[in-house]
């Protein structure tokens, strides 16, 4: 919506009574699962609230247990600590009834969450079913991992798929070894950001010496430009031949890359022209050639052409019953037209799947015998899988030798000794709904963890550089840096302790004699000095998250938004050991493991017995993070501060440079995605916090009610008007806020439970702990319950989307014709203006309810890798806007302009 600037609040109504229906339609599914989980929070709070400010709060402060600051070490001198406490359940005596209370609450607390919880899931699970059923193309995509040796050619892979799902694959894209190509683009793009920055540099300075107002400020320009160091960067009489040694050096390199693309496509016509070898007795490899090779099948279709009266003895192929697949207006199958030509020039039968080079003059009727040696094939692939699981030995090798198929005559060499101009991964984009369903619940091959189909992720969501990495590397590096990651969050202790001790209000003190003097002599300066500790302390743990994102993606992860879901993972197990349990515990992580390892029964009671002392810590933490957190967010004083770092250290930006991260830093006209993993890990802690202190100290409450109503005012600008979208994964995040909501809870039980054991209530700690076994069972029952539908489509949805996507297209196709023959009959009737403009209309209607852009599909080279698709003829783009030339403010003052960009040829 429009944001309002007729007031400066008014945007706060907006951003408070925006529907669902608008979330989803401005900024996606993501988004609106992001606002829905505080709105959740909040609820949650507000409805504990109640109980426990009628009931707790003045049951803890009259509960007789005289909680002192002389009962408890550290903090005898801390008479707002002792005031604060009273409000706490420490205050009530041991032993006494009124624990019952307490024990009611921790009930009350837990079913308020639990069916919290259960509406909010349900939710989802229709979000989610309303995600999948949006008709994006990339839903109907499949992504097949870990393909054979033998399989991993574009049509072998492709006939797999037609004959397992007939009629119903639309197009299949196998990922290329391009790693070469990824270099030559790279270095490109490099070159390319070079020549703008000449260009850039060039006209600012030729403006400037036409711009020069005095005679004196044109001598002093000269003199200053005419340094060794601008002619380094070109802004004297070399800069025009270096300029024009970066353009042929780019011309070449044009060539390069375009002499490379199409050395892929040959690579890969090749490829698909060649047989198995191991594998070619394989059930899977079966199904990946057709029952006539593809080389006869279009001779045939030629000579049926040619000779259309000897068409009927020749023998149909079977045909398989089809999965929802689309037909034409007379009810037959809608078949995909297939290239048989080779690139470059190639001719046809210069290696392809033929038997013999006088196969091109045999009579058509020969035909039938490739059908009775495909069903022979067909039959032994079988025989050879029963047999292979009979006969397996005891290390899991196969005895049987089933090396007896008989070759082609001539041999071109096999699939497997070309594996690495391929990777073991293909995307394979279905007609219908109920075929990608099907793939992704289904499992389709006889080897274990060979052709694993999962649901694909967006196009622009893909880190195409993982690609390369097979499952074993994914998994070694996925051990590797988890053991790295569990060594970070254990040992974090180590440099935050470093930093404190070196950046401590004493230690910068004791630097000189004359710190010291201003310390004790000025109390701003001593406030100046003392919050220098904090500052390098929230700057450290700023590093964490942007590391779990490269640690995710030097994972291996296929999508940028698992590498997001697992750095929230890893960012939120940080904060609850590090920022909650250690701070309140007030140890390190081993200081307290071992403690617990030595005594288990330990850990209720140090968990009853320190988060109550750590209450008045968390409200003040909750308000600091509520008002200055949320309120540097809202006013962007961070992205200021980067783009005033920007300005200084870069000068002189191109539009291309303007657009890119320069060290972790971006533009303020480019806020960039948002962090979601980051702000959804903080605002879990906060979430954690008052589920633990919702019966124990249900003052902290306020704070954190206050923290969600603000945070669900101000995130719902940020999503509106300052973030875009990096990715759309139909909220696949809940999942992993659910978990975490029900651990913050059984944390809760746990703090509960550590304060009934010190108080000698053993009966209501009995009880509190099978509250806890409840919570876990409901943890396991709701996953198993919404999980599997949730993950993807109920197969009757999607064969009733199918049916009703059918429906659509006929009536459209009738309506097409009904225009058309309507407008021809116009057209033979009268030929007027008026008969041109209906037709216009009609061109216009017909085009607007197609997915086509002309002629063309949009999303046909959406999972073609980028390098692949990259203009063999790139040229620079304007370096700067249009606008910034002839300024003289510009040219020679410090200002910064806007990033109008104005593209003549970008290269991806």
């Amino acid at each position: 919506p429009p944001l309002p600037v007729d007031g400066p609040f008014n945007w706060v109504k907006v951003c408070l009574f925006i529907s669902d229906e608008e979330i989803i339609k401005r900024v996606g599914f993501d988004a609106l699962i992001f606002l829905r989980f505080h709105r959740l929070a909040l609820r949650c709070i507000v409805k504990m609230s109640v109980f426990s400010f009628l009931v707790l709060l003045p049951l803890n402060f009259t509960g007789g247990g005289r909680a002192k600051a002389n009962d408890l070490k550290g903090y005898v001198d801390s008479l707002l600590f002792t005031d604060f406490l009273r409000f706490t359940m420490a205050n009530v005596s041991s032993g006494s009834n009124r624990l019952w209370i307490h024990c009611v609450a921790a009930y009350l607390l837990t079913m308020i969450v639990v069916r919290e919880l259960l509406i909010e899931y349900n939710a989802y699970s229709s979000i989610r079913h309303r995600y999948l059923l949006s008709r994006e193309p990339h839903l109907r995509t499949v992504l097949v991992s870990n393909i054979p040796r033998h399989l991993r050619t574009p049509r072998k892979i492709g006939n797999y798929f037609r004959h397992v799902y007939p009629e119903a694959v639309k197009s299949v894209t196998i990922c290329q070894n391009l790693i070469n190509l990824e270099k030559m683009v790279a270095d490109r793009t490099a070159v390319l950001a070079q020549i703008e920055k000449e260009l850039l540099v060039l006209c600012r300075t030729e403006k400037r010496k036409l711009l020069a107002d005095t005679r004196f400020a044109h001598h002093i320009s000269t003199a200053v430009w005419s340094c060794h160091l601008c002619e380094k960067i070109g802004v004297l009489d070399e800069a025009q031949e270096r300029i024009s040694k970066l353009y042929v050096k780019l011309e070449e390199m044009n060539k390069n890359i375009e002499k490379e693309q199409l050395r892929r496509q040959q690579v890969m016509w090749y490829m698909d022209r060649m047989q198995a070898g191991e594998g070619q007795e394989d059930i899977d490899y079966t199904l990946a050639t057709t029952h006539a090779s593809e080389f006869k099948k279009s001779l045939k279709n030629k000579m049926m052409r040619q000779q259309p009266h000897n068409n009927n003895h020749l023998n149909k192929s079977y045909r398989p019953p089809t999965i929802g697949a689309p037909r034409d207006m007379s009810g037959n199958l809608l078949e995909e037209p297939e290239a048989e030509h080779p690139p470059m020039g190639e001719a046809e039968d210069g290696y392809g799947e033929h038997e013999h080079g006088d196969n091109l003059f045999k009579d058509t009727s020969t035909y039938s015998r490739p059908k009775k040696r495909s069903v022979r094939k067909a039959k032994h692939a079988i025989r050879k899988y029963s047999t292979s699981i009979r006969d397996g030995s005891l290390f899991g090798r196969s005895l049987s030798n089933f090396s007896t198929f008989e070759k082609d005559g001539q041999n071109y060499g096999s699939v497997e000794d070309h594996i690495n101009e391929v990777t073991d991964k293909a995307f394979v984009v279905m007609r219908t709904y109920t075929a990608s369903t099907i793939a992704i619940q289904s499992m389709h091959s006889s080897k274990p963890g060979s052709m694993e189909v999962t649901t694909a992720p967006e196009p622009r969501d893909i880190l195409w550089e993982n690609v390369y990495f097979s499952k074993g590397a994914r998994r070694t590096r996925t051990l590797i840096l988890e053991i790295f990651c569990l060594f970070l969050i254990a040992f974090y202790i180590v440099p935050v302790a470093l930093v404190s001790l070196l950046v401590s209000e004493s230690a910068l003190v004791s630097i000189s004699p004359r710190l010291n003097q201003l310390d004790k002599a000025s109390s701003l300066f001593s406030a100046a000095i003392a919050t220098v500790q904090p500052s390098c302390l929230v700057l450290l743990q700023q590093l964490l998250p942007p590391l779990f994102i490269r640690i995710g993606r030097l994972e291996g992860r296929l999508s940028f938004s698992e590498a997001q879901m697992k750095a929230f993972s890893r960012y939120f197990m940080w904060q609850v050991l590090n920022v909650f349990l250690v701070t309140s515990i007030a140890g390190s992580v081993f200081d307290t493991l071992a403690i617990i390892i030595a005594t288990p029964e330990s850990a209720f009671e140090m968990l009853g017995n320190s988060l109550p002392r750590m209450s008045s810590f968390f409200v003040s933490f909750v308000t600091i993070k509520t008002f200055t957190g949320l309120g540097v967010e809202i006013s962007r004083i961070v992205s200021i501060l980067q783009n005033s770092i920007l300005l200084i250290l870069f000068p002189y930006s191109t539009l291309r440079a303007k657009r890119s991260t320069r060290m972790g830093m971006r533009a303020i006209d480019d806020p960039g995605w948002f962090n979601q993993h980051k702000i959804l890990a903080q605002d879990m802690l906060v979430v954690v916090i008052s589920v633990v202190f919702a019966v124990v100290a249900p003052i902290v409450l306020i704070p954190c009610a206050l923290f969600f109503f603000l945070s669900r005012i101000v995130w719902t600008h940020q999503f509106l008007y300052v973030y875009e979208s990096a990715f759309e994964t139909g909220g696949m995040f809940w999942p992993k806020i659910f978990r975490r909501f029900v651990f913050g809870l059984i944390i809760a039980q746990a703090t509960i439970t550590g304060q009934f054991i010190l108080k000698n209530a053993r009966h209501e700690a009995y009880a509190t702990i099978a509250l806890m076994f409840f919570t876990y069972f409901f943890l396991r029952s709701t996953r198993a319950r919404y999980d599997p539908t949730s993950k993807c489509l109920p197969l009757e949805v999607a064969t009733m989307m199918d049916i009703s996507v059918g429906n659509e297209e006929e009536k459209k196709k009738q309506r097409e014709m009904q225009r058309s023959d309507a407008s021809m009959g116009r057209l033979s009737h009268d030929p007027s203006e008026d008969d041109v403009s209906v037709d216009t209309t009609t061109t216009s209607e017909t085009t607007s309810t197609t997915n086509l852009i002309g002629d063309s599909d949009p999303f046909e080279l959406a999972y073609v890798q980028p390098v692949i698709r990259a203009n063999p003829h790139a040229r620079p783009e304007q370096p700067f806007p249009p606008a910034q030339l002839g300024r003289k403010e510009v040219l020679f003052g410090n200002s910064s302009v806007g990033s109008t960009v104005g593209v003549i040829d970008e290269d991806d």
